[in-house]
């Protein structure tokens, strides 16, 4: 039997950790620190995301105003109502672990849906934009897309997320790691694009491998990927980054299992005696694709201005007011 679970953390139950790990302890990845570096890498970009029906994940693009996430954070479907009362939270300079500040709020001006976005997970549109009202903190660091060939990467990927935390044997936990800002941040790979799973090009497949249990190999790679910083999406990383050298790849949509009648682990549910809600070794996750949805995203983002003086900022400024008032709240 298909499991399927949407990465999106109701802000009426318990809110989330991020990233669920190999390891033993999902403090271990977590992102701290003044410039929120994470294997040399800044993330400080990388942003919460809530509206009136949940908290996501989303990440800053180059023109410093928009915000990449996934399409279910923002609307059941492109065409359909959108949430209400999005907010944009950048962990800021002061961050250096949970309650200590540093937060910066940004407000929401245009949402933008991505029209490939139906309603289904596995069809590779599941994709928004959120422009804010004002450019992005200056301490946040700004991405590109990926748009290189071939379509997906192979080698090693860098995961963030603000969802769940656990390990792959407990599952994510939603007690006993509840949201408290923290973004957590791990490797993994792409096994495949979705036609493996009969699902459209435009979705990316990657696996939570254990390799003390070679039965979470689900998809029977040859050389499954292996590592002590290993990670799996949970929910509540839903819109998160997936990066490739540096740019934007992937962007996080579900998590996902092998049904195996000789091999329960393949396909686990959590009991009902635990907090968790997936995520085992032996899931599987699914990723949107950034390179085929790469024409939307970029023809959503402003053009990204020269040399930040202040008359190009207010002619920046001017140009999103103008383009709000047009299309408020738009798909």
């Amino acid at each position: 039997m298909l499991r399927r679970a949407l990465l999106f953390v109701s802000m009426l139950s318990a809110p989330a950790h991020a990233i669920v790990v190999a390891g033993t302890d999902p403090n271990a990845q977590r992102v701290v620190g003044s410039n929120d570096m994470f294997q040399n890498f800044d993330l400080s970009g990388v942003v919460m995301v809530n509206t009136n029906h949940g908290s996501c994940t989303g990440t800053l693009l180059s023109d410093g105003v928009s915000i990449l996430t996934a399409g279910h954070c923002a609307a059941p479907a492109f065409g359909q109502a959108l949430y209400t009362n999005p907010d944009i939270k950048f962990m800021g300079p002061l961050n250096n672990g949970p309650g200590t500040g540093g937060y910066v709020d940004a407000a929401v001006a245009a949402v933008l849906v991505n029209p490939g976005w139906d309603g289904d997970l596995t069809h590779g549109g599941d994709l928004a934009i959120m422009q804010l009202a004002a450019p992005a903190p200056g301490f946040a660091s700004r991405y590109s897309l990926y748009t290189g060939l071939p379509t997906f990467p192979t080698n090693a990927l860098l995961i963030a997320g603000f969802g769940y935390g656990g390990t792959g044997t407990t599952g994510a936990d939603s007690i006993n790691f509840p949201i408290d800002g923290s973004l957590r941040a791990g490797n993994n790979i792409y096994a495949g694009d979705g036609t493996i799973r009969g699902y459209s090009p435009n979705v990316f497949l990657g696996q939570f491998y254990d390799a003390t249990h070679p039965s979470s190999n689900a998809l029977g790679l040859v050389s499954p990927y292996s590592s002590s910083m290993e990670v799996d999406i949970a929910p509540g990383d839903s819109g998160g980054p997936t990066f490739y050298n540096g740019q934007i790849v992937g962007v996080h949509d579900f998590v996902d299992c092998m049904p195996d009648p000789t091999n329960h682990t393949l396909c686990k549910v959590p009991p009902s005696n635990t907090t968790s809600v997936g995520s085992f070794f032996g899931q599987l996750f699914g990723d949107t694709s950034v390179p085929g949805n790469a024409a939307w995203i970029a023809s959503q983002e402003l053009s990204v201005p020269e040399p930040a003086t202040a008359c190009l900022l207010i002619a920046g400024l001017t140009f999103l007011a103008r383009r709000v008032r047009k299309k408020p709240a738009t798909y």
